[in-house]
């Protein structure tokens, strides 16, 4: 039941430290993948916050979370959110159709690749952190 409890933590953590990489890509209309590095710090902290069990599991844990969140940031949330702001229903719908222009397809597996890039930093800062309180 630790474990559950701090995914579910590390999910929200999560989402809340990827808040300012979504704005600034939607409103100041440029990828900072760099923020993306903050997303491990936040599926850390909100791991521990709902008192996930901090053991030698944690690093890997930490590692799926935050790539998870990246990838549904970078694939679903930023898109709809795009679709929002230009005047579309923001839906599944609208989202396939986005997803069915080749150009756009490669413009968000390129930001994806460079923001997962950003995030395995900040994994691997957490994963030191880590080693250094647990014995793994």
């Amino acid at each position: 039941m630790d474990y559950v409890k701090g995914i579910i933590g590390g999910i929200l953590g999560g989402l809340v430290a990827s808040i300012p990489w979504i704005l600034i890509y939607i409103y100041g209309n440029m990828i900072l993948s760099v923020l993306a590095f903050i997303i491990a710090f936040g599926v850390n902290y909100g791991y521990r916050l709902l008192k996930g069990k901090v053991d030698k599991h944690l690093p890997l844990i930490i590692t799926i979370t935050s790539i998870a969140i990246v990838v549904v940031v970078t694939t679903v949330i930023i898109p709809l959110l795009l679709l929002q702001k230009e005047g579309y229903y923001a839906n599944f719908y609208n989202l396939q159709l986005l997803y069915s222009d080749s150009t756009y397809v490669t413009a968000v597996l390129k930001d994806l690749v460079i923001s997962v890039i950003f995030t395995f930093l900040g994994i691997s800062g957490i994963v030191r952190q880590i080693k250094d309180e647990v014995e793994m």
